[in-house]
């Protein structure tokens, strides 16, 4: 009679090729645990309830699908994950108990209507900071870039120097070190104030704020596999070409003259393009898939979001390229089916 324990069973040689929806959902509120820490040290407490609030619902609503579904299922880390990102994207001025309803009732609307998560090829975070958006748009900041500040070539210099994006306290001494020291010596010079928005935007929306902390979150999730370079890559190369050569020519003429750090740093750009547009199955699946998506998704950035300071831009971006995504998706089914057909008529050649 064997006493090996079940616990003690593998299904070697048999190993996974991709991180589990788990193993990618619990990295990811990893890293996003210093963000909410410098949240509370900063002193932001509306925004940290806010995002327990979200959690809660999003959490609630998948008890709530899965009773109405009759399905058994142990704790999904992926509901606190969409809870935390759609928190990420609230004002921390907006009410709290409207928050509880508005992410409970999208998420149940979603989960119902296309399907739960990885079944479904509308971001449901992107889905539900929309309808955030609608129900309150006094709460979200104002897009802050006028015709004004275009027509003077360096909107992002005339944000900083009237106040518009606050410049914390070691931004000049720091700048100055790093341009006497490093970037003399590579011919060029970065202003006062696009520092501080590296650290801290101190936007009223925790997720335009950390962008430091956002980038090296990038890098691990990138090095460990639990995301796909390719999208978020694609994107951010379209969106900042795109940005460097044209957002200043309509209003000055010129070419090749708009600002990708303002464009980059804030509207939640690198949040989005690291954490949001891959979200699970609302991607394609092929290499080429994912860089046509990726391009379309900074297409669309461009034209919506602008050259940056958009409250909102950032999900109606994600929102409409998914919509885009299933006509990506028939072109990879098209392509494919060509190869198996072209793959068979040589085998039968042979």
């Amino acid at each position: 009679m064997m006493n090996k324990n079940y616990r003690d069973l593998t299904i070697a040689p048999f190993s996974f090729l991709t991180p589990s929806l788990t193993t990618i959902s619990i990295t990811m509120l990893c890293l996003l645990i210093p963000q909410i820490l410098l949240l509370l040290i900063s002193k932001a407490f509306s925004s940290v309830i806010l995002i327990a609030i979200s959690i809660f619902a999003s959490v609630c609503a998948e008890f709530t699908s899965n009773k109405i579904r009759h399905t058994n299922t142990i704790f999904d880390f992926t509901a606190v994950v969409q809870g935390l990102f759609i928190g990420m994207f609230i004002p921390q001025n907006y009410p709290m108990l409207p928050v509880f309803f508005i992410v409970f009732l999208s998420l149940l609307m979603v989960k119902y209507i296309f399907g739960g998560n990885a079944e479904s090829w509308i971001n449901p975070v992107a889905y539900t900071v929309i309808i955030i958006y609608f129900l309150g748009i006094s709460f979200f900041p104002e897009f802050l870039i006028t015709k004004m500040y275009l027509e003077t070539g360096n909107p992002g210099m005339q944000l900083i120097q009237n106040g518009d994006i606050p410049v914390l306290k070691f931004d000049s001494s720091i700048t100055f070190w790093l341009n006497t020291h490093i970037f003399s010596h590579i011919g060029i010079e970065i202003p006062t104030g696009y520092l501080s928005m590296f650290w801290d935007t101190q936007s009223p929306i925790p997720a335009f704020r950390f962008n430091l902390l956002t980038l090296l979150s990038s890098m691990i999730l990138i090095s460990v596999s639990i995301i796909n370079w390719i999208v978020p890559t694609s994107f951010l190369l379209t969106y900042g070409i795109l940005v460097r050569l044209f957002s200043q020519t309509p209003f000055t003429g010129l070419v090749g003259q708009g600002d990708l750090l303002l464009a980059f740093l804030t509207s939640g750009t690198l949040f989005v393009a690291f954490f949001i547009v891959d979200f699970y199955g609302t991607t394609p699946i092929t290499n080429f898939g994912k860089l046509l998506y990726g391009v379309v998704v900074g297409i669309i950035a461009f034209f919506i979001t602008g050259c940056g300071t958009s409250p909102i831009g950032a999900m109606f971006t994600v929102l409409f390229a998914n919509v885009i995504s299933p006509i990506i998706l028939l072109i990879e089914d098209k392509i494919y089916s060509i190869w198996i057909n072209k793959t068979i008529r040589n085998n039968n050649y042979a």
